[in-house]
């Protein structure tokens, strides 16, 4: 039975193949500095090139994922939006939110970091003060409170760079969610 952890690295290495950056956000990239907990889906912040759109579908055959048809793709690409794979065997599913290209994005692909999930499996993964940013903008537009736990639980099993931290806040506006977050 094919599980999570085979699936991301199926993924990643089919992305490191053809020279696509990426890297782990999401619950899995939390579970990573905190607690394992349940998930059931991957999640990464990817660059995909318009010319890397046309082999795609070679990339990800319709026996082993479904794939948005490329004219979605590149669609998605030219807005910087987001898409789905889904592993034919298994599905899970794996969502992909394209590279914004902002300043926040180009940091963070900066600060990325290639270690080590599992034995045999390296993935880049968000720094876990840029996944505590992101987890602060997911509670500013859901409020939901597991964002919030998150953040607490990688704080109090990392060291974090507060400075980086309380930069971005004020930059992205999220000073009232780190107020709520840090506090609590």
């Amino acid at each position: 039975m094919t599980g999570m952890l085979d699936v991301l690295k199926d993924v990643v290495s089919r992305f490191d193949s053809q020279g696509i950056e990426y890297f782990l956000v999401g619950s899995m990239a939390t579970m990573y500095y905190s607690r394992p907990r349940f998930t059931q889906d991957l999640d990464l912040v990817v660059r995909i090139k318009s010319s890397q759109v046309s082999g795609f579908e070679n990339l990800f055959p319709v026996e082993d994922y479904y794939s948005p048809p490329k004219e979605v793709l590149r669609d998605e690409v030219i807005r910087k939006g987001s898409f789905n794979l889904i592993h034919q065997d298994s599905g899970i599913k794996v969502d992909i939110m394209l590279d914004k290209g902002t300043d926040f994005y180009i940091s963070e692909f900066s600060r990325r970091k290639n270690l080590e999930m599992a034995p045999g499996l390296e993935v880049y993964i968000a720094s876990p003060e840029d996944l505590i940013l992101k987890k602060l903008d997911f509670y500013r537009e859901g409020e939901s409170e597991k964002h919030l736990t998150d953040i607490r639980e990688v704080i109090m099993s990392v060291n974090v760079d507060n400075s980086y931290i309380e930069e971005w806040v004020t930059r992205l506006g999220l000073t009232k969610e780190w107020t709520k977050a840090s506090n609590s």
